[in-house]
């Protein structure tokens, strides 16, 4: 049996049943939704955590945006988080993988959505979609 800690990465070979392909993505809940943008644009960086299955926690990744829309880019980056402890003296700093989406100001006149598309390195992907007002 294979047994793969945090950070290493591991071949899909049977674990008892274990979930090997499921990706699940995560973001960070401080400042601006990551979902929602107004018309006049903005720039957000949100932590992302994306697991693979039930034994490949925080996989690295890639993101790009679907149809490439010239009104929003991503940009892969590193955030620092503050963790609170639950005793005294265990807070601590933690840089994880993040991203900064940049969407230019809506003069269309019709709300925009775009498909930000997050890659793990066997291919697989998990998608979350952004709008942006009128």
């Amino acid at each position: 049996m294979l047994v793969c800690g945090t950070f290493a990465s591991c071949d899909k070979v049977n674990l008892d049943g274990a979930d090997l392909k499921t990706l699940t993505i995560s973001f960070d809940t401080d400042g601006n939704t990551l979902s929602s943008f107004p018309s006049i644009g903005d720039v957000v960086t949100k932590a992302v955590v994306i697991n693979q299955g039930s034994v490949n926690h925080n996989v690295n990744w890639t993101v790009s945006v679907d149809n490439d829309p010239d009104w929003v880019s991503v940009m892969k980056t590193t955030k620092i988080s503050h963790y609170v402890g639950t005793y005294g003296g265990d807070d601590r700093d933690v840089e994880l993988q993040a991203v900064t989406i940049t969407v230019d100001p809506n003069t269309t006149g019709a709300k925009r959505v775009a498909v930000l598309r997050f890659t793990v390195a066997d291919g697989s992907s998990i998608s979350t979609q952004l709008t942006q007002s009128k």
